[in-house]
């Protein structure tokens, strides 16, 4: 682990320096992305970096693999946890391994400071950055006095007992009602048991984790988690085979016996997002269906959500489509055909301006995602496809790298129509211009059959222009391709 300071330090020291902090910070996230180190830009995280990576799964190996020989007090050297000396570790090493619930006392009997000094000296920012990497979760609870959050930590992959038949399938209660299950179903039937154990520890950091009323014990187990909602609601989240259930139990009170809709569709959400992150996180190219009964699973707050599509949907779809495919194209065409001559092609180009791409001092050219796109081998010389780049893409590209001369007005700027400017860089920054307003400035996703027409009028005209700067055919018989499609289902309306 070094701290940021340090990394500043060297930077200052070294031969290419990173000018701004914004970019160093940026190059540190894109490391992290890689799994080059582990880095988090949060405020609690950012001052300090793990350079490797290994090493913190090493510091989970030992907690994971230890066994009950570890002395609690540095200066005992008895191994003895079932001595009176080493009782509280005992009981806590036993938790752990059957309960999951990790103490920080534990913590410190296994990174001793004899045998591990560096993780004894780091223990606190490991910790976090397990928590942040949702595998371990410190739980909270509420009471009178407010929201408290425990001393302790839940690690679901720790979890041996089994969860009671009554928590899974319950029995009918006339002052109890559930939800139908939601279902998210893993294609091929495989669910990797790490996707919901990170599930589990996102859950117990969004909500308490239930008691059960006549232990006071959590209602956690192997494969299964119950949580508070709030008073009246608890969420049971469960996994068997291939597939990971939710339901939601409502506490029938002043004669409302139905779950909250909207509360039904929050936690829908929340699942299915984390799902999202945990999947992409792991590298596991994994599909699921989620499955959901409508309702009370799919409430959509403050919108109709049967408001049907209309024509004008439609337009905007089709326009969109447009865009996408027509002056997109448009755009690939204009970056593979225009750049430096003394480069074989523009993939070399690119590879050459990598630095200018990535660490521009001040505003960044590129955000993450484009970083990853544009250059998906961190160490190698290798850039992806231009059919992936999106019009964003594209456009710094056409920009930055190649030949194409800004329009008469300059880049970024509307081109003149009094009279028209023809040229490549006046067309891109139409297209650019028309990205904006069709997909960036919707307010309702919908545009008339008059706006669609009037917007196909000026596709045609800039890919005309394209056409007669490149010399040769681009994208107007797509475009008039697609336009045919939208003449004959008005027609057929």
């Amino acid at each position: 682990v070094v701290s940021h300071n340090i990394v500043e330090h060297l930077n200052k020291e070294g031969t290419v320096r990173i000018e701004e902090s914004e970019e160093l910070d940026l190059f540190l996230r894109y490391l992290h992305e890689t799994g080059t180190i582990i880095y988090f830009s949060i405020e609690v995280l950012r001052d300090n970096i793990m350079l490797d990576p290994k090493w913190m799964i090493n510091a989970l190996k030992l907690l994971i693999n230890a066994q009950p020989n570890l002395p609690n007090n540095p200066a005992d050297t008895s191994t003895d946890l079932n001595s009176p000396a080493h009782s509280d570790i005992t009981h806590e090493w036993s938790d752990f391994k059957e309960k999951g619930i990790l103490t920080v006392e534990l913590v410190d009997a296994i990174w001793t400071k004899e045998k591990h000094p560096d993780l004894h000296e780091h223990k606190d920012h490991i910790l976090m950055i397990m928590e942040q990497l949702n595998i371990l979760a410190r739980p909270r609870s509420f009471n009178e006095m407010g929201e408290k959050v425990e001393n302790y930590f839940l690690t679901p992959c720790m979890l041996r007992q089994e969860s009671p038949a009554a928590v899974i399938s319950p029995e009918e209660d006339p002052c109890m009602v559930s939800t139908p299950d939601m279902c998210c179903i893993f294609t091929g039937k495989y669910l990797p048991t790490p996707i919901f154990h990170r599930l589990l520890a996102a859950c117990i950091y969004r909500w308490p984790v239930a008691k059960n009323k006549e232990t006071s014990g959590n209602l956690i187990f192997c494969g299964c988690c119950v949580f508070d909602l709030d008073l009246f609601h608890r969420l049971t989240v469960y996994m068997k085979n291939h597939v990971i259930f939710a339901r939601i139990t409502r506490m029938v009170v002043d004669e409302i016996s139905t779950p909250d809709s909207k509360l039904c569709s929050r936690v829908r959400r929340f699942i299915k997002l984390n799902l999202s992150k945990i999947t992409s996180y792991l590298g596991l190219n994994l599909q699921y269906e989620l499955q959901a009964a409508d309702p009370p699973w799919h409430a959509d707050e403050g919108h109709d959500q049967d408001a049907p599509i209309t024509p004008e949907h439609m337009n905007y779809a089709r326009l969109c489509v447009a865009l996408i495919t027509v002056c997109g194209n448009a755009l690939r065409r204009i970056l593979l055909t225009n750049f430096p001559v003394p480069y074989a092609d523009i993939y070399q180009v690119i590879l050459v301006n990598r630095q200018k791409l990535t660490m521009r001092p001040g505003k960044p050219l590129l955000n993450n995602d484009q970083i990853m796109l544009l250059f998906p081998d961190p160490h190698g010389n290798k850039v992806g496809t231009v059919d992936q780049f999106d019009i964003s893409l594209l456009y710094i590209l056409i920009r930055n790298v190649s030949t194409v001369p800004a329009p008469v007005t300059g880049w970024s700027k509307d081109p003149c129509d009094q009279p028209r400017d023809t040229s490549l860089g006046a067309s891109v920054e139409r297209i650019r211009s028309f990205r904006n307003h069709i997909s960036g400035h919707s307010a309702d996703g919908k545009i008339s059959r008059k706006g669609l027409e009037d917007y196909w009028s000026k596709f045609e005209a800039v890919i005309r222009d394209i056409e007669v700067e490149l010399g040769e055919e681009v994208c107007s018989q797509e475009l008039e391709k697609q336009r045919r499609q939208v003449i004959s289902i008005y027609e057929a309306c």
